[in-house]
Parts: C-alpha cells; structure tokens; sequence
C-alpha cells in the first residue's frame, strides 16, 4: 500500500507553519495514541512519522524535493546540489526505528509522555503497560506543591501473584488540572522482573476564592464607588499570602488590575496575581448622603 504524503497525515497544506505542524501533530497525538480508548497505533505510529520528518527543516526540504524517496537519494553520492551527505541522523523516510520524540511539544510533551511513555520501543503488552491511578488535589495544593501518599495494589507477573505497595509522590508546585506525573518503576512487575511505571492524572479541586488561567491568579475584589472614584491601597489575599493593590483613583467596574509576579511560580516563570473590581453602589442612602451626592452631580453637571 503506497504511503500516504506526510502533509495529508497531519491535515495541513504544504504551506504550513512549523507552529501549525507543531499544533496538528498535538491534536492527532492526543486522539491516536494506542493507550487512550478509541486510539489508533497505526496511526499514531504513521502521524508522528509524519511530524518528526516535518518538523525538521532539513529534512522537510528533503521531502518537499524528492518526495518519500528521499532516504535514497540522500544515500546516491552527489544527488541534489549539495549531496544532501551532510544532513547526519537522517536515514529516510522508511518508518522504521521511528521514535516517539514529545521534547519540543510544551506541556502537550509532559502530558503524553507522562501518560503513555516515550514511544513503541518495547510494545503494547498487557503487563508491560504502566498501571493509571487519579487523585484529586486541592487548589493551593497544586499551587504550592505537596507529596501524598498513594497505596497501590499491583500485579508481580514474576511471582504470579498481586503485592500491596505503599509509596510518597511529591506533587510538584505549580502543577495544571488534567496534567500527568510518572513515578518510574512503582507500576506492575513484568514476567522478567521488570517494574512498570505509575502513572498519576491529577484532578484539581476548584476554590472558592482563586481561579486559574495559565501561569496567573485571579480572584474578585469589592469595592465601594467612593473608593474607586479617589482611589485607594487595600490589602488582598492572595495565594502566598496578604499583597498589596493600588486601586487607582476612577477605576470602572470590571477592570482588571494586576499584582506582578505573585501568580503561579514555576520558578523561571512567574505569573501574575489578576484581580476583578466589582463596584459596589450602595441600594440605600440616607438622607445627607443624598444630599452630597446631588451637590456633587451639580458640579460634575451630569449623572456619573
């Protein structure tokens, strides 16, 4: 059966982007991988063949030329303008020996990999895969970091028979809802005396005061409109502690101000602690509140 051209694999034109090949290559990672229900290895195996040709300038201009013959012609001496001898480690497009290689693809790479490991090397054997457990966290747990404990009942396909395991798993700060840790050689014992691996998916439990987005905080703060009319400084809590934010004098309802680098800390990375202003207008004034209020429109010569 001819092979099928590498940019119809990944369903981009020849056109692409590396950041678009990069991106399609995720989605269909993330759909055909063998170990999630539904998955296709053939494939997984054809796409990533695909990308790991694409995504190499170099050998994407192979490609483009010659096509899946490539391989031969860069072994012909003196085929092309320059011979193509000097592209090392690139051995054609045969798809055989094809690694699995997540290293450039960002948090989609940590997840996958943590997930279903680096590639087909030793297959998809029953007692070779690694055993998946969830566990859920709280909020400022995933922030912080923590370590728990896990027990574990696994399969020893050596002895033929099933162990209970109890082992600590730091759970590193600044980890994401839906995000995976592998705990190497802690998973089933194969009939070789092989330890599999253990993979966590972690679950994070929602706060009632923080959200998420990305490598920042935000939460919600009130205020009453006199303060954000003159401004004001008040303290806040935030995921490390009591910070300080400037309200500038005329803040407007839902503006977002920012307390730099108190966000999430990946420790090269920091984010930003966002804050949501809800203006608060009181229901009832008193009778001198009233009255100052209307003073104050007269000078401003229209409603505010």
């Amino acid at each position: 059966m001819p092979k099928r051209d590498y940019y119809e694999v990944l369903g981009v034109s020849k056109t692409a982007s590396d950041q678009e090949i990069k991106k399609a290559f995720r989605k269909l990672a993330v759909k055909l991988h063998p170990d999630r229900e539904g998955g296709d290895e053939a494939k997984f195996k054809e796409a990533n063949e695909a990308y790991e040709v694409l995504k190499d300038p170099k050998k994407r201009q192979l490609y483009d030329q010659f096509g899946h013959s490539a391989g031969a012609n860069q072994a012909g001496a003196g085929a092309g303008p320059q011979g193509f001898s000097g592209f090392s480690g690139f051995s054609g497009f045969s798809g055989q020996n094809v690694e699995f290689d997540f290293g450039d693809l960002g948090g989609l790479g940590d997840i996958l990999e943590g997930m279903f490991g680096g590639g087909f090397g030793s297959g998809f054997g029953r007692s070779s895969r690694p055993i998946q457990v969830q566990m859920a966290i709280d909020f400022m747990e995933s922030i912080k970091g923590t370590t728990k404990d896990i027990s574990l009942r696994v399969d020893n396909h050596q002895k033929g028979e099933k162990e209970n395991r109890q082992i600590k798993v730091k759970i590193p700060a600044g980890i994401e809802d839906g995000q995976s840790i592998r705990v190497r050689s802690q998973g089933s014992i194969d009939s070789q005396g092989n330890s599999g691996d253990l993979i966590i998916h972690i679950q994070v439990r929602p706060d009632k005061h923080f959200q998420r987005r990305g490598p920042d905080i935000v939460s919600e703060l009130e205020i009453g409109m006199v303060e954000a009319a003159l401004g004001k400084t008040v303290e806040i809590d935030g995921v490390y502690g009591k910070e300080k934010l400037e309200v500038p004098a005329g803040t407007q309802p839902n503006a977002i101000l920012r307390v730099k680098g108190k966000g999430v800390d990946h420790g090269h990375l920091k984010g930003d602690h966002l804050v949501i202003i809800n203006v608060i207008v009181p229901k009832r004034l008193s009778k001198a509140q009233r009255e100052l209020l209307e003073k104050f429109t007269k000078t401003r010569g229209r409603l505010f």
